[in-house]
């Protein structure tokens, strides 16, 4: 049987809430006999807690992103590679899943810069994807559960968003679809989730405003994962048992397809 591939991305309360956390892994079991599953997580808001109480200093943000300094980068690690990911894997393995822990930075899975020039914050971005050894696992029917966390050529530690580890992840894979589990119902108009999203009708979107500041960077991202040719980007929000299956029938969140 040839399967097809999905990349999931989660974050948020998703990362804490262990009794959500079940309800999804239930679902997920039920998926994996059909699809291949990658899960990439994030994990910012302990992040945050932790460097305000080790570092005793306020996280910086530009443009959405976490400005990393060489200290917090320390931090980022810890938690994100460290406690958020071997939390997920002993709990996926305690429901008979197959996971394994990994990081951007294990089989050069990404290889990154800095955004910075000089290179003196460790915040970067993707500069190319080696899949092979998600491949792998893949084909043996492990789950692998990933951090964002990256490397660059002279092997420092780079913290990349999550969701644009999620879009490179599922364009190097040539995945169906790529899920963004996200902490609102979709691309909202009207207060209501707008099911099915073309290109044209988001640029009219956000040529009108419907699509606000905060939702347009993650729209514009979708519809580059599709250029490239992931099939559709599903955004949306888990709340229950069986929201999964309905995220991939287009019956919850925001659909997006070219």
């Amino acid at each position: 049987m040839n399967k097809k591939t999905i990349v999931l991305k989660i974050g948020g309360k998703f990362t804490t809430e262990k009794d959500l956390l079940n309800f999804f892994i239930e679902d997920l079991a039920e998926l994996k006999a059909e699809y291949q599953i990658v899960l990439i997580h994030g994990g910012g808001k302990e992040v945050t807690q932790l460097t305000e109480k080790i570092l005793e200093q306020k996280p910086v943000f530009k443009n959405g992103l976490r400005q990393t300094s060489p200290a917090e980068m320390d931090v980022v690690e810890m938690v994100l590679s460290g406690l958020v990911n071997k939390r997920l894997v002993r709990l996926f393995q305690s429901k008979g899943l197959n996971p394994v822990g990994l990081c951007g930075a294990d089989g050069r899975l990404f290889l990154s810069q800095s955004l910075d020039n000089p290179a003196n914050q460790r915040t970067g971005k993707i500069i190319a994807v080696k899949p092979i050894l998600l491949k792998l696992l893949l084909a043996n029917e492990f789950l692998p559960i990933l951090s964002s966390t990256s490397t660059d050529h002279e092997g420092n530690g780079l913290n990349i968003n999550a969701d644009e580890a999620a879009l490179e992840v599922a364009v190097a894979l040539k995945a169906r679809d790529l899920i963004f589990i996200s902490d609102i119902p979709g691309v909202l108009k009207d207060g209501a989730p707008i099911p099915l999203l073309t290109q044209s009708q988001a640029f009219q979107e956000i040529q009108t405003g419907v699509i606000g500041e905060g939702m347009i960077p993650k729209v514009e991202s979708s519809l580059d994962a599709l250029k490239r040719g992931v099939e559709r980007v599903i955004i949306g929000e888990y709340k229950k048992r069986g929201d999964l299956k309905a995220l991939l029938k287009a019956k919850l969140g925001t659909t997006i397809s070219l």
